[in-house]
């Protein structure tokens, strides 16, 4: 049975690889798996956009997180907020 709670994050470009790898290894250096309380059991989710990023990060990813989930990119009209981010 899947945990109740779970620490997601997204992946829209192969250059947020390393920031994503180091999340997932330090939720499971910080929390023991099987939650001892207060602590509750959780999942690590990363959500990946395919069209924008490489298979080989995608098995990556598939290594270290418990769950990824493929969705489509959000398109937006400005481009000046979008390079923000």
């Amino acid at each position: 049975m899947a945990a109740p709670y779970a620490f997601v994050t997204l992946i829209s470009s192969n250059s947020y690889l390393p920031g994503a790898l180091a999340l997932a290894a330090a939720l499971k250096d910080v929390h023991l798996s099987p939650a001892v309380a207060p602590e509750v059991d959780f999942q690590t989710v990363c959500l990946v956009t395919p069209e924008t990023v490489d298979v080989s990060t995608i098995k990556r990813l598939r290594d270290v997180f418990d769950v990824v989930i493929g969705v489509e990119a959000i398109l937006g009209q400005d481009e000046a907020g979008l390079a923000l981010l």
